[in-house]
């Protein structure tokens, strides 16, 4: 078999039923709640069944037998365990060997790992895991994630080709005017979807939604669709802190604009904004709403944006809005495909130097 054929029958175990690493993933990763890991890893290991061969053959003119001579460092962070097993697999598509440092508590690098040389023994002795956090030094090539100061230090002490995703915001933008949507009702089923998928905790998770039309009206429905979103998919349970944090956020805007949240609970909250200006959210699944007229030219111009999710808008319109580096329709927005980077990973032919 071939590293895609490999990989692609690996993502297929982790979607039999009972298989034992998304068992173990549902137990040991404490960040989520057990269904929010199920569905998430689920989501990228079909995506990864359905497309990997494809992307091997789309980049098999730009990988060479260079790749076996060189070693990519990944630099993983707690967040989210998704970008983890892509950056990996874009590593054993180039042909590199891998050392890979996990987030402290982030099993699932170490889970892919361990079903990956369950296909194949070889394939997987390509990948080291480490807890050196020194061990990028004496990597050719290092892709790390992280907030956006330590990425800075470890650019700062490498020398080598240096890959790094911090810190981005995402948006979407929704046309509720003149019948723009054949089917609002599941523009607004999507927008729930999107900012509660992982908890917020991505950078592809939306943290408002600008309306052209009844702003007020879809604040109210989106809190509605939230609330049925999470009592099939919890969120986790908030340290003090955190919970401490959006009840906080809570209270300043009920004097400013006006809340829908989840009753005895911090699970999710909506804020519809008039005022305009960019607040950020305290995440959490905690969204903000706002009429289209405050995503000004100024305003987009300062949000370093990962995505923007739309209905009803074209895609030319919602470029002229926002430059990003991801366009898609919403319920896609926390569903990255592996065949396009969308600023979210190299590509495989990138790692060859």
């Amino acid at each position: 078999m071939t590293t895609g054929q490999t990989i692609a029958t690996t993502a297929r175990l982790w979607l039999k039923r009972g298989n034992p690493w998304m068992a173990r993933a549902k137990r040991e990763v404490t960040a989520f709640s057990p269904q929010m890991v199920e569905m998430g890893l689920r989501e990228l290991f079909e995506d990864i069944a359905a497309n990997v061969e494809e992307l091997e053959r789309r980049e098999a003119p730009r990988i060479t037998s260079h790749g076996s001579r060189i070693t990519v460092s990944h630099v993983l962070s707690g967040n989210l365990p998704n970008p983890g097993v892509v950056s990996i697999i874009i590593g054993l598509l180039a042909g590199a060997r891998n050392v890979v440092k996990p987030a402290t508590g982030d099993p699932v690098p170490a889970l892919f790992i361990e079903s990956l040389a369950a296909v194949d023994a070889k394939l997987a002795g390509r990948v080291t895991l480490t807890a050196n956090r020194e061990a990028y030094q004496k990597a050719n090539v290092v892709v790390a994630y992280g907030d956006d100061v330590t990425l800075a230090v470890l650019r700062a002490k490498t020398k080598a080709s240096f890959f790094d995703f911090g810190h981005r915001n995402s948006i979407g933008a929704v046309n509720l005017c003149h019948s723009a949507i054949r089917h609002p009702q599941s523009a607004i089923v999507a927008a729930a979807r999107d900012v509660s998928m992982w908890d917020q905790q991505g950078c592809m998770s939306p943290q408002c939604f600008y309306i052209k039309g009844d702003a007020a009206a879809f604040a109210e429905a989106l809190a509605h669709e939230m609330e049925r979103f999470d009592r099939r998919w919890p969120r986790a349970t908030l340290s003090f802190g955190d919970a401490a944090a959006i009840a906080h956020v809570r209270n300043e805007w009920s004097f400013r604009g006006r809340v829908w949240d989840s009753n005895g609970s911090t699970h999710w909250t909506v804020v519809l904004d008039k005022r305009g200006g960019w607040a950020p959210s305290p995440l959490n699944r905690f969204v903000f709403v706002r009429p289209i007229e405050l995503l000004t030219p100024k305003l987009a111009k300062q949000l370093p944006l990962s995505t923007v999710g739309f209905a009803g808008f074209s895609l030319k319109e919602v470029m002229g809005m926002a430059q990003a580096d991801r366009y898609c329709s919403l319920d896609e927005m926390q569903r990255p495909s592996l065949l396009l980077t969308n600023g979210s990973r190299p590509r495989v032919g990138d790692l060859i130097v």
